[in-house]
């Protein structure tokens, strides 16, 4: 049985998680993967190099994993013994593929898996955007289905935003380190975006993260952060505030340019409106002249 999740792996489209997840796991690690929701990402790591140790729910995709890893632990993440399943065993990288949404408990599991890292160890997440533009949209249409798959995945407990998914991981004991994102388009997903007022659209694409698909990151134990790596993370910090702003600035642009087109349709309203006014007092006008002259030649007939 294939799971609903797998898909071959390009590692040139950076515009997917799995790529970006084997990018930042790199070569030569020894790597515990958390349920990732394909098995190709075990057999590409293999290929670089690196020792994978499995820990996977299903039997089934179990057993089509098993060739590309070490060691495959069948059993959920959240209710295994960890200590007796891993023993004295650290990690270089710990991956969790679109796991965190599957979990009851996702921040107890970041705690409980946190001292299985080396010193220099790191996790490697991606996690779907609960905030993507189909989303909201969707739910301004008073509609929230559980489809198969997609960003509300039936199988998902948890929902994240890029807010939610760093304070995770700060609650966690990490640091996020490096960010990045992939996008699909707000018609491009499985959500009907149609029949919505064009200046809600325009407000939700004017979002920097209604694009955003999913992040995919990674995260290190705090203390363990070199100051470079911080910097780097401050630095994205700001970029990302920058960008909110900008948001913020364009929408209140928007929001003026659309008063001063209600001021302008207003304006020409009413300047018809005193077109209208004249020539209705030119015509009273014109008529009570009429009516003067009418009633001076009635006089001078008598």
């Amino acid at each position: 049985m294939t799971s609903k999740y797998e898909t071959t792996i390009d590692l040139e489209d950076k515009n997917s998680s799995h790529a970006l997840i084997v990018e930042f796991v790199g070569h030569d690690k020894r790597v515990l993967d958390v349920g990732t929701s394909t098995e190709q990402v075990a057999k590409v790591l293999g290929e670089r190099g690196c020792k994978v140790t499995r820990i996977e729910v299903d039997p089934e995709t179990a057993r089509q994993v098993e060739e590309y890893c070490e060691t495959v632990i069948i059993g959920d993440v959240e209710n295994l013994d960890l200590g007796n399943e891993l023993d004295d065993e650290h990690f270089d990288v710990i991956v969790l593929g679109d796991e965190l949404e599957h979990l009851k408990d996702p921040l107890q599991t970041l705690r409980r898996l946190k001292p299985f890292l080396r010193a220099a160890g790191y996790v490697v997440a991606s996690v779907r955007n609960m905030a993507h533009g189909s989303v909201r949209l969707a739910l301004i249409q008073g509609k929230f289905h559980h489809p198969s798959l997609g960003l509300v995945d039936d199988m998902h407990l948890r929902f994240f935003t890029r807010e939610s998914a760093e304070q995770l991981f700060k609650d966690a004991g990490f640091l996020i380190t490096e960010l990045k994102s992939t996008t699909r388009a707000i018609f491009d997903t499985e959500k009907d975006s149609k029949q919505i007022p064009d200046e809600v659209l325009r407000l939700v694409q004017g979002d920097p993260e209604a694009s955003t698909y999913q992040f995919v990151l990674t995260a290190h134990r705090y203390g363990e952060v070199g100051t470079l790596a911080k910097r780097v993370w401050l630095l994205s910090e700001q970029l990302a505030e920058r960008d909110r702003t900008i948001y913020e600035l364009n929408r209140r642009l928007r929001n003026f340019e659309e008063l001063q087109h209600i001021l302008d349709r207003r304006t020409k309203q009413l300047a018809e409106k005193e077109r209208e006014v004249a020539m209705l007092a030119q015509e009273v006008a014109e008529r009570n002249d009429r009516i003067a002259r009418l009633t001076q030649f009635g006089r001078e007939g008598t």
